[in-house]
């Protein structure tokens, strides 16, 4: 049986370590993520790529959760100053 040598895999062309929380805070979605996110989807689909549309559809509701959230917090915070 005559097999061909396997190769060797190849390093990434970047540390993956840096790719890596470092802290807990690192792991915390914020909105400024989202947006980010939502930007770079939103550039590929408009480079042809309508793949990804569901991915963008779905940040799209994120964003919007995380707004709602952000909003519902302060209005509770100001209900319960006012008592």
């Amino acid at each position: 049986m005559d097999l061909a040598p396997r190769r060797k895999k190849a390093p990434p062309p970047f540390p993956v370590t840096n790719l890596l929380p470092r802290s807990d805070k690192e792991l915390e979605i914020t909105l400024e993520h989202l947006l980010n996110a939502q930007k770079v989807i939103a550039t590929l689909i408009a480079a042809g790529n309508t793949k990804y549309l569901s991915i963008f559809q779905r940040l799209k509701r994120e964003i919007e959760e995380f707004q709602q959230r952000k909003d519902d917090l302060a209005l509770a915070l100001r209900i319960a100053k006012d008592d």
